[in-house]
């Protein structure tokens, strides 16, 4: 984990270096494009807009750090070193399409009727705010890959304790079936049932797990995306960069999410379901009078079949970081919902 806190903490200085000579490069340019304003007695003051996307460059560093120390995969040793071409390719692709669009902004600034100079100083900003630009996606890529790693890795997980359930089953019907003592035999079945419904909880802790990071990553956009909201720094920024960082990261977290849902109809009520199936073979007989017996058996019975619902594999997944979600999703709606300054003087 320290080399990958070491990896990251390296890429973020060197995005703030290639950032600052952007906003060098571009001079007076960008501080008219991307300045921030902030109220004050007279006329407002005009900030660099590069402390707006050193804030939001920060926020994704944070992000980035926080999902890593919630995943067991490593990001040096298990993703970027066996597929390094593939990502120094989208690096460099990355590369590529900030200078396209920054092509297309001289373009229009031209057009537009500014001078050479104007042009000259807004060309010169984009080569290296290009490598900033590259490193801030490809990051974004990164701690998504990352979160589709680790939820691959705990459904391998998974799918092993899914196994020991049904060992445990496969037991429970051997011993319940097994010649001799008949209440011994229901006993001794009921025993190893006990353990597969213990294997079950095992199992709804590793989805835990494995949804865990996803409401991290969650948690932490909506906290990035509140600071961004109650700031004035969101001035240094064009809407649709706005507009569409948010919808990118709704697409993405709603993937993950979808794929939780797929987790739930093709691993984990299917384990249930064939938990519940198998184990009647290991029903203990009335006739045998073990009132006690039947008793347990269909309070497992029952157990299994709230646990089986979409409600109670929610409640399997809850953990910190869902309610960390929760949390901070509840402060943004609140949020979003408050008029700004301009919208208050609008309906004044």
């Amino acid at each position: 984990m320290a080399l990958d806190f070491t990896t990251l903490a390296v890429a973020y200085l060197i995005g703030v270096g290639f950032l600052l000579l952007g906003y060098v490069a571009a001079g007076p340019v960008w501080v008219e494009r991307h300045s921030i304003q902030i109220a004050g007695p007279g006329r407002p003051r005009r900030v660099s807009g590069f402390w707006g996307e050193w804030v939001l460059f920060t926020g994704c560093a944070a992000v980035a750090a926080t999902v890593r120390a919630f995943t067991d995969v490593a990001i040096v040793r298990d993703m970027l070193a066996p597929n390094w071409f593939a990502a120094l390719a989208v690096f460099l692709i990355m590369i590529g399409v900030v200078l396209l669009y920054s092509g297309s902004v001289v373009s229009a600034a031209r057009k537009e009727g500014h001078d050479a100079v104007y042009c000259r100083r807004l060309r010169n900003a984009y080569t290296p705010y290009a490598f900033y630009a590259a490193i801030l996606f490809a990051g974004g890529i990164m701690v998504l890959a990352l979160l589709a790693v680790e939820f691959a890795h705990d459904q391998r997980a998974f799918d092993t304790q899914a196994q020991i359930v049904r060992q445990s089953v496969d037991a429970a019907v051997a011993a319940a079936r097994s010649p001799g003592d008949a209440m011994e035999a229901a006993r001794r079945g009921l025993t190893y049932l006990e353990d597969a419904v213990g294997e079950i909880a095992v199992s709804q802790n590793i989805l835990q797990d494995q949804m865990n990071p996803v409401f991290i990553f969650a948690a932490v956009i909506f906290a990035v995306n509140i600071l961004i909201v109650l700031s004035p720094i969101r001035q240094a920024f064009m809407q649709g960069a706005v507009d569409a960082t948010h919808v990118t990261t709704g697409i993405a977290i709603a993937g993950i999410l979808i794929a939780g849902f797929m987790s739930y109809f093709m691993s984990y009520a299917q384990v249930i379901q064939d938990t519940l199936a198998r184990m009647e073979a290991a029903h203990p007989s009335a006739e045998l009078g073990a009132w006690d017996l039947s008793q347990r058996y269909n309070q497992m019975v029952v157990e299994l079949n709230r646990s089986k619902n979409l409600l109670g594999f929610a409640q399997a997944i809850g953990g910190e970081g869902s309610g960390l979600a929760l949390f901070a999703a509840a402060i943004q709606f609140t949020v979003d919902r408050i008029p700004s300054k301009e919208e208050r003087k609008a309906e004044a």
